[in-house]
């Protein structure tokens, strides 16, 4: 009996066996499956595990949040001319709202209105806090580069703002994963993996 072979070598590093088989699926099911494929991270393979999957879904809603931020901040500093405390601020709540949606939605798979009050609330402080800091750094950053050139002014408080995001984004993860996001509902083993595909069901 024949036994079927891997092809040979052409100038690419193989694909594995589940990875194409993947790719074909996505592709059948046209640009929606395959955008789900990618989004949710069914590319990892066995490294998609639970923490490996909320980490991927935490960063993109983070960057999701601080591209818009960042447009928010250009626009207001640079283009409206507004002080460097009211850019960061109206660039903070830019970014917060797709944050927290996607962060209680799809990160952490939160649904129902069932502990918003009290996750709203903790979300809140934590924001005000990241806000402060930000904001600070910010400021700081503008009034000691006051004698720079406009350019050079703005260059250097667009990356105090990045700078403080990227710390202060660290810092929120542990934060809502610990505090804010937790589930109080019946106790769900940690290493399900949760997904956003439809769930089987029985006629």
């Amino acid at each position: 009996m024949s036994t079927l072979r891997e092809p040979t070598d052409t100038g690419s590093p193989p694909i594995s066996g589940w990875r194409a088989a993947a790719v074909a699926r996505a592709k059948r099911a046209g640009p929606k499956g395959l955008a789900r494929w990618l989004l949710d991270a069914h590319w990892l393979g066995h490294r998609r595990t639970p923490l490996i999957l909320r980490l991927w879904r935490y960063g993109a809603g983070s960057v999701v949040a601080f591209v818009t931020s960042e447009v928010a901040l250009a626009i207001c500093f640079s283009g409206l001319h507004f002080g460097a405390t009211t850019s960061a601020v109206a660039a903070f709540f830019a970014g917060a709202v797709p944050n927290w949606i996607l962060n209680r939605r799809w990160a952490w798979q939160k649904r129902g209105r069932e502990g918003v009050g009290r996750e709203t609330t903790l979300y809140l402080t934590v924001s005000v806090i990241n806000l402060v800091l930000s904001t600070g750094a910010t400021k700081l950053t503008a009034e000691l580069s006051t004698h720079a050139s406009q350019l050079a002014r703005d260059l250097l408080v667009s990356a105090s703002y990045t700078f403080s995001i990227v710390v202060l984004t660290i810092f929120k993860y542990f934060v809502y994963d610990r505090f804010v996001f937790v589930d109080r509902g019946p106790r769900r083993s940690r290493n399900q993996v949760p997904t956003t595909t439809l769930e089987n069901r029985q006629p």
